[in-house]
């Protein structure tokens, strides 16, 4: 059986850890804050899984496939991780957010396989080791000879479905969209994400997702003109009274995840000549309040 590593076992590698050892696959967990063992609970159910907890890189030996799950702006300080686990055999798999997944992991990955993984997961962690996951979760990876071997490793699970795409650009700027506009109206308000369906808040939101979904048609992602009024509607039901990500960082008094989520849109939009006001704002606002974090 493969050997796996994970960097970042909080909610989303936490659930993913869960997932592999529900079907019989162990997980060496690379973590900073160290716990005993990974505890998952979903449909009150809860399972104990005995992966390997390390928190010292020195002790990390290569594997065949490294996970890594941090939040895009903490890949920085994995690094460490990397130069441990990686060899020429290794392949990687970013489950991290935005639309960059290759450029962000590419200088610290060499010449391995990488391959950006786009989670659909909600979960939330409770704890070190602990998280609380609302359902089964879908990962979307694009159907290339790397993504099909990534999903071989979740052939099994009933907990984490991987789905191949011939579109992975499009799915992730359709992600983005949803991340970039609520997400960061969340965080700023700091509320749930009802707060985006509120009808005060509609033309500030679809303003703002016209903008993103303009730089992501320039690169080549298919989106519909729909797709403000579909995400709106899954703020108003059944993601009303969830906490997205980055507005759990901002109430818990940790750095947020804005470069991935805002500032990548004007970086490319630049690029293409495209103005994104309403987003360069908000990427200015949260800089703003991480500043104040010291």
């Amino acid at each position: 059986m493969e050997s796996i590593a994970m960097v970042g076992v909080g909610a989303i590698g936490g659930a993913v850890a869960a997932a592999l050892g529900d079907i019989g696959r162990s997980v060496t967990l690379c973590v900073r804050t160290p716990f005993a063992k990974l505890e998952r609970t979903l449909d009150g159910k809860v399972i104990t899984y005995e992966h390997l907890v390390l928190t010292d890189p020195a002790t990390a030996n290569p594997v065949d496939w490294l996970l890594i799950c941090t939040k895009a702006h903490q890949t920085q300080g994995a690094a460490p991780w990397f130069e441990r686990l990686i060899d020429s055999k290794t392949r990687v798999a970013v489950l991290q957010n935005g639309v960059d997944h290759v450029e962000r992991l590419r200088r610290f990955i060499g010449k391995n396989p990488i391959v950006p993984v786009i989670i659909m997961l909600p979960a939330v962690a409770t704890a070190p080791g602990k998280l609380r996951q609302g359902r089964p979760g879908t990962l979307k990876v694009p159907d290339s000879e790397a993504g099909r071997e990534f999903a071989q490793l979740f052939s099994e699970s009933d907990t984490a479905k991987v789905n191949l795409s011939d579109d992975f650009l499009s799915i992730a700027w359709s992600k983005l969209v949803h991340n970039a506009a609520g997400g960061a109206v969340c965080a700023l308000a700091l509320r749930e994400n009802g707060v985006v369906a509120e009808p005060s808040m509609r033309g500030l939101i679809v303003a703002l997702m016209r903008e993103i979904i303009a730089v992501g048609r320039a690169e080549g992602a298919d989106l519909s003109d729909d797709l403000p009024d579909e995400i709106i509607a899954r703020h108003a039901n059944e993601l009303r009274d969830h906490w997205t990500s980055i507005a759990v960082d901002r109430r818990e008094g940790r750095r947020m995840e804005w470069e991935a989520r805002n500032a990548v849109v004007g970086r490319i939009g630049r690029l293409h000549g495209i103005p994104t006001p309403l987003n360069d704002a908000l990427t200015a606002l949260l800089a703003a309040v991480d500043e104040g974090l010291g």
